[in-house]
């Protein structure tokens, strides 16, 4: 697993960055990594977005270092969008189905988050 952090800038200290250099500080260029998940930590409002793209293997999604926690929602919650194939993804032991274009909240204190592809094609 991934995790880019991004740190908090004043708005003002964004009007004199040039076009490298914002995208350097928002751009997320690499959200989907084949068999990962690529996520970044955004300190503006503590938000993380990335994506997780399990083609051979499952990924399970960790808190890390970074996130200060032993689990990563463990403070946090999480909201999933199939934008693949058909999928699983398993909670605390539970297994749940996932079409392309299926949604899916995920409320704080789930403590195993595994995603997986039914077909890896």
């Amino acid at each position: 697993m991934k995790l880019d952090i991004r740190y908090a800038n004043h708005p003002d200290d964004s009007k004199h960055y040039t076009t490298e250099e914002l995208r350097r500080h928002y751009l997320i260029a690499e959200v989907f990594v084949k068999d990962d998940i690529a996520l970044t930590y955004s300190h503006q409002d503590r938000i993380i977005a990335g994506g997780a793209m399990p083609v051979e293997k499952e990924l399970k999604l960790e808190a890390g270092d970074a996130l200060r926690a032993d689990y990563f929602l463990q403070r946090r919650e999480l909201g999933i969008i199939n934008i693949g194939g058909a999928g699983t993804v398993t909670l605390d032991g539970e297994v749940y189905n996932v079409k392309s274009k299926d949604g899916m909240y995920v409320g704080m204190g789930t403590k195993e988050v595994v995603f997986a592809s039914v077909d890896p094609a």
